[in-house]
């Protein structure tokens, strides 16, 4: 137990960092977050200067360099001599924006997701827990429906994550709700499994 939520805790601050940083950095450079009361700046995440220095000028946008990572993946996926617009440039195939107009959300957000459901179920499988179907139909009775059902709705959207190409976008507040509810329903199978082997018979050690 003690393992997983240790697991589990570190993934998801990992997540929320990197989204921070990706997100702060992609606003300072979209045409839609210029402007100094632009809202874009009112709530986290977002790149500043330290205190009593001088502000970051947020009359523009700035240029985003590219890794070169990003650049050997873009020449594999476009053709050897793609299409360039009218001002010499190429147009690369990106994620598409969800509703705050962010690329990065809805990438880091389905992948936080899949890692804490894989971490749950690596927990569950330690007392064969109910991570799929077949196994929250063997724990019908052993715990409450609700609590079931939650399961099974948090697999589907994992499973629909995982193996669909067309969902609805996740958010980072979706993956720490996400995260939330599986840290919550943890310690409830791990107690009922407790439970459960404390009421099992014993065998006499006398016995053939």
């Amino acid at each position: 137990m003690e393992d997983y939520l240790d697991k589990s805790g570190k993934a998801m601050l990992a997540a929320c960092l990197t989204f921070d940083n990706a997100r702060a950095a992609e606003k300072m450079a979209d045409w839609h977050c210029v402007g100094d009361d632009n809202d874009a700046w009112k709530e986290g995440p977002y790149l500043s200067a330290g205190a009593n220095q001088k502000q970051i000028d947020r009359s523009h946008p700035y240029c985003f360099r590219t890794s070169d990572e990003f650049g050997a993946v873009a020449g594999i996926v476009m053709e050897p001599n793609p299409e360039k617009s009218e001002n010499g440039g190429v147009q690369v195939p990106l994620p598409p924006k969800d509703i705050h107009e962010s690329r990065v959300e809805p990438v880091i957000s389905k992948l936080a997701i899949i890692e804490q459901f894989e971490l749950f179920k690596e927990f569950l499988i330690t007392f064969d827990g109910p991570f799929n179907k077949k196994k929250c139909k063997a724990w019908e009775g052993r715990i409450e429906q609700g609590v079931l059902d939650l399961v099974s709705e948090l697999t589907n959207r994992r499973n629909e994550l995982t193996h669909d190409s067309d969902y609805v976008l996740p958010s980072m507040k979706e993956a720490v709700a996400y995260f939330y509810h599986l840290r919550q329903l943890a310690p409830k199978f791990y107690e009922q499994s407790a439970a459960n082997n404390s009421m099992q018979p014993t065998a006499d050690a006398s016995a053939d």
